[in-house]
């Protein structure tokens, strides 16, 4: 099991505050077309309480709506022009490349940076810090990842959670292996697991807590074991364009130091929010790092 530390969250915000190092771009910036267009797509998950799902309405809420609300007022700030906000539905297999392909500006939501996806994509700060764990009915046997020897366990499509859980097995922290099956989306996986067809769904905690504070009986439902991963989350834009980056960045930084993002937040995931989920003292730490002077 990973073990807790708090070194690499100030190592990762430094890196990330380097220059990029890639080759020059000559398209047009995504802040010049949202000048000329009048226009920002922001891409958004449906299905992820308390990030972006539809609720009793049909209307799209959610920390992260309310984030790219934030955004497209900026941009209205910046140019001195309405900025229409457009929102397009994304899954985890769809986001990065309908960044890539130029069909979403930017996807607020919960991509976990790293190393392999920012070949393809850029990220902004991260601006949201959890960890992998497992969803299990509250009679079940399971409590940890070692656990799930011989059992099966849901993960959804295009995520990192797969690759973990092979990692797991391959370090013998999972012994026998256990079987993993993929779904296309998080919902998907929570009916798999509501019908018996897995013994346990395997995802970032805050998904999770989403997922479980949807069904009508959440508390038939455990979410259990330690992190075996940490996951950074951060905005998705697209490769080498530092101009919309850095003002998406820009706006990010604005949101925390006035106090909004924390408003925000209690809104979505706070003591009496739709998925209670208490900020960590280690977050609002980050949080406070990454909030350099104007």
């Amino acid at each position: 099991m990973q073990m807790r530390y708090k070194a690499p969250w100030f190592l990762l915000a430094l890196l990330l505050l380097l220059p990029a190092m890639a080759v020059p771009s000559f398209a047009e910036s995504v802040l010049d077309k949202i000048q000329r267009t009048g226009q920002l797509t922001v891409g958004l998950r449906d299905d992820a309480p308390p990030f972006a799902y539809y609720d009793q309405g049909g209307k799209w809420v959610g920390f992260s709506v309310d984030i790219s609300q934030r955004l497209a007022e900026d941009l209205t700030r910046k140019f001195n022009k309405p900025i229409k906000l457009n929102k397009k539905a994304v899954t985890s297999s769809t986001r990065i490349s309908m960044v890539s392909k130029g069909e979403i500006d930017i996807e607020i939501g919960m991509t976990t940076i790293t190393l392999s996806r920012d070949e393809s994509v850029d990220f902004t700060l991260p601006f949201f810090i959890t960890g992998s764990r497992l969803m299990v009915p509250k009679t079940s046997p399971i409590k940890e990842i070692s656990d799930l020897g011989g059992k099966k366990v849901g993960v959804a499509q295009g995520t990192t959670n797969a690759k973990n859980i092979e990692t797991a097995m391959e370090k013998k922290l999972i012994n026998p292996r256990c079987e993993i099956v993929q779904f296309q989306g998080h919902s998907d996986g929570f009916a798999a697991l509501a019908q018996g067809k897995i013994d346990a769904y395997y995802s970032d905690a805050s998904i999770l807590y989403g997922q479980r504070q949807k069904d009508p009986k959440p508390h038939d439902w455990n979410v259990v074991g330690q992190f075996l991963t940490y996951e950074p989350y951060g905005f998705i834009v697209p490769s080498n364009d530092s101009k919309w980056r850095d003002f998406v960045n820009a706006s990010l930084i604005r949101l925390i130091k006035s106090g909004e993002f924390y408003t925000i937040y209690d809104r979505w995931m706070g003591p009496s929010g739709v998925v209670p989920m208490p900020m960590t003292e280690e977050y609002k730490m980050f949080l406070n790092i990454i909030s350099f002077p104007e």
